[in-house]
């Protein structure tokens, strides 16, 4: 057996005493069980000891050993690492009652007893309810010290199996509109730096961007640990924000081979016990003499693909939200043009009288919508937050007046904002507008490094236009950000698109005590605060039927203010974000000359398309092969609405698809009402045609074939043959055959 613990205090001597830091276990644990679910408790610790998932017999926290409790972090006045372990801290008390079907568990641990500042008048009260194949997990902290408690790793799972069967396991998580897939098992990657950590480690929250060498922190609301047919679900059931809950992994005592990053094999390596970790660490920042409830924190196992476990978050997510109103044409099948005339080097593309020229090419490629960058002064990422249109092109009076003469066009304009970001080099910044950047805990602003264009100073990074992180708590920045929105609104505009919606580089919150809001204050929480504020704008003014909210990249509580979220894809794009919500307005950016593999993507996931030739600075008939391939996919998408636009999208649930040359890209849309379905096939080939073998369960329809090629139906008589770089639908009858 490895070896027991020692005395030796947490951060004295090697990480080794922390590696081997185990519990001493009770004979007679604490119970909670239903038909799903076993979790068992250590009734002196309140480590969490087993959890098994029954129905698989999955031991998903295995030896009970290397359960744990709870850790939180107490900094002194001169020492930040002053961790509370709770190997060293006892349970006060337990009470398991019945409340009506439901058994509900509350655990105290009272008087908590840090590494390096001793006793602690700090209680963690945590209640832990079962429900279904769901642990509900409530923490609330009662903070009688004069120190701040500033983060709370509660759940554990200290020592997670591999289930019977399992070759790989990934953590999966939304990011930057995919689902990223980063491996567990048998490898794991270490996304932080190893020069800060003692075991590799990846902390769901921070972006892959931030790989190591820091960057930006990404809300995390859901996390899954998955394999090919087991899972676990991690979930922040909390729709206010007032914390950050980040989802970290560990791996001790480390790699087996650091050349291969791999996970060692067996129980034990020289004398530690092999172990893999997962907690929800609350950054909560509990004030001394002051009481907090933090957000609930949802565990639970479950059997089948990654979409077996978005479903849990599904069911939550259903709870609360509500769809914004919009107005109508963002519901239905059109596209996008992303158009840029000016960056902050000072390319002055087009003049805005001179924009409706533009405008008309656009039109005639069949384009609804023109998302207007670089109108701003300075450019785009330049002069933030200022809004003013540039005076270079045009002006005011200038902009308004195209605007108006593009939606004579029957073409809508929706103009970039962005509200995240001071621009460093901006004289107003220089005469106050500093007072609202969000400022870290030693009083300096959070930095963001800008964004490089056009010409070789720039791309070499010399004369970047850098970034403070703007305060999104500060009721005054509020206001500003308020005054500038209604410009775009007395502009005529039909929309804004607000840019960098989805983070704030590093920052997760404000510490500036000159704000006016709680010390430290999410900016996540005045993220909400702001789309609120924008939604009364428009209901005092044009009104929200009359004008979209959108965004780049949002996360999902900002859907209730914002409409349609715009991402790009890459190779390797899972589609979690349209599984989590079918219907929700999506847009994906098409900037290739023959982009037909792109277009593709938004035919399979449901997704608008943005053209955007020579990176958005190009007019839409620049690239007349991909609009004209776009104009035919969008034409078949209108044709059969109810199997591809109204439909659920279910990715590859509900068909199999069988083809040789290996797995090819499909989907499957069903109808809510009458249960018919549509399978989009897609062939990535250059020169090969794939013949396939689509097969729905249960009794289907007869089936019929329809491509954007060939719209007209035509029934299937056995195997589909998808053309090279094309698509291909099958359609379950009985239906109308409609018209062209």
């Amino acid at each position: 057996m490895a070896t027991t613990p020692t005395p030796t205090p947490s951060g004295k001597d090697s990480p080794a005493t922390d590696a081997r830091r185990a519990y001493p276990i009770a004979s007679n644990p604490i119970v909670l069980e239903n038909e799903q679910v076993r979790a068992e408790f250590d009734r002196v610790s309140g480590a969490l000891i087993s959890m098994r998932h029954k129905p698989t017999a999955w031991a998903i926290q295995n030896r009970a050993a290397w359960g744990e409790s709870f850790r939180a972090f107490v900094p002194t006045a001169d020492r930040n690492y002053d961790p509370v372990l709770g190997a060293n801290n006892r349970l006060s008390a337990f009470e398991l009652a019945k409340d009506g079907d439901r058994l509900v568990l509350v655990l105290v641990w009272q008087g908590w007893v840090t590494e390096y500042a001793g006793r602690q008048d700090i209680t963690l009260r945590g209640t832990v309810e079962l429900r279904g194949n769901l642990l509900s997990f409530r923490p609330e902290v009662v903070n009688g010290s004069g120190l701040r408690v500033d983060s709370l790793a509660w759940p554990i799972l200290g020592d997670i199996a591999i289930p019977a069967g399992e070759t790989c396991l990934t953590r999966d998580n939304l990011e930057l509109g995919t689902m990223r897939r980063t491996p567990v098992y048998p490898a794991m990657v270490n996304e932080r730096g190893y020069w800060g950590t003692n075991y590799p480690m990846q902390v769901n929250g921070r972006g892959r961007g931030g790989f190591q060498l820091g960057g930006p922190n990404f809300l995390t609301r859901w996390m899954l640990l998955s394999g090919t047919r087991h899972g676990i679900y991690f979930g922040t059931h909390e729709t206010e924000l007032m914390e950050v809950v980040n989802y970290v992994l560990e791996l001790k005592p480390g790699y087996a081979s650091g050349f291969h990053c791999t996970v060692p094999k067996g129980p034990e390596l020289d004398g530690y016990a092999v172990r893999l970790s997962a907690e929800a660490t609350h950054l909560c920042f509990v004030g001394p003499h002051e009481t907090r409830r933090l957000s609930e924190v949802m565990i639970g196992p479950y059997e089948g693909t990654w979409h077996t476990g978005l479903d849990i978050y599904k069911a939550w997510r259903s709870t609360w939200f509500t769809p914004p109103p919009a107005p109508a044409w963002t519901g239905e099948v059109h596209s996008w043009q992303q158009l840029q005339i000016n960056s902050p080097e000072d390319d002055l593309r087009t003049a805005f009288r001179d924009l409706p020229e533009r405008a008309e090419k656009a039109a005639r490629e069949g384009i609804s919508a023109i998302q207007l960058v670089g109108w701003n002064h300075g450019g785009q990422d330049r002069g933030n937050p200022s809004h003013d249109p540039d005076p270079r092109l045009g002006g005011f009076e200038d902009l308004k007046d195209a605007i108006a003469k593009i939606r004579q066009m029957g073409l809508h304009l929706v103009l970039f904002n962005k509200y995240t970001w001071l621009e460093l080099t901006t004289d107003a910044y220089k005469a106050g507008l500093s007072a609202h950047a969000a400022c870290d805990p030693y009083g300096i602003p959070y930095y963001h490094p800008g964004y490089e264009y056009q010409t070789p100073v720039q791309l070499a990074a010399v004369n970047t236009r850098r970034f403070a992180v703007a305060c999104m708590c500060d009721e005054a920045w509020q206001a500003l950000c308020e005054r500038e929105f209604r410009k775009s609104i007395e502009l005529g505009a039909d929309g804004i698109l607000y840019d960098e919606a989805f983070h704030h580089a590093s920052a997760n919150f404000c510490f500036s005590p000159t704000h006016g809001h709680v010390v430290p204050a999410t900016l996540w929480s005045g993220d909400l605060r702001l789309g609120e504020r924008f939604r009364r704008v428009l209901r005092e003014t044009v009104g929200e039927e009359a004008f979209l909210m959108s965004g780049e990249v949002l996360y999902d509580l900002q859907h209730r203010h914002y409409t349609l979220s715009y991402f790009r894809i890459t190779p390797g794009h899972v589609p979690a974000g349209r599984y989590a919500d079918p219907y929700q307005p999506m847009m994906i950016a098409v900037t290739g000359f023959d982009d037909r593999e792109m277009i593709n993507r938004a035919l399979l996931y449901r997704y608008l398309i943005s053209y955007e030739p020579f990176n958005f600075k190009g007019n839409a008939d620049d690239f007349p092969s991909t609009t004209a391939y776009g104009r035919q996919v969008d034409a078949l998408r209108r044709r059969y609405a109810e199997y591809l636009w109204r439909a659920e999208f279910r990715d590859r649930l509900g068909a199999t698809v069988e083809a040789a040359g290996g797995d090819h890209d499909f989907s499957v849309f069903r109808q809510p009402n009458t249960g018919r379905r549509a399978v989009v096939l897609v062939n990535d080939e250059q020169d090969a045609t794939v013949e396939a073998a689509v097969r729905l369960p249960g009794n289907p329809g007869e089936l019929f074939t329809v491509s954007p090629e060939r719209a007209e139906p035509e029934p299937l008589g056995g195997t589909v043959l998808v053309p090279p770089r094309s698509a291909v639908v099958v359609l379950e009858g009985p239906f109308a055959l409609p018209a062209a």
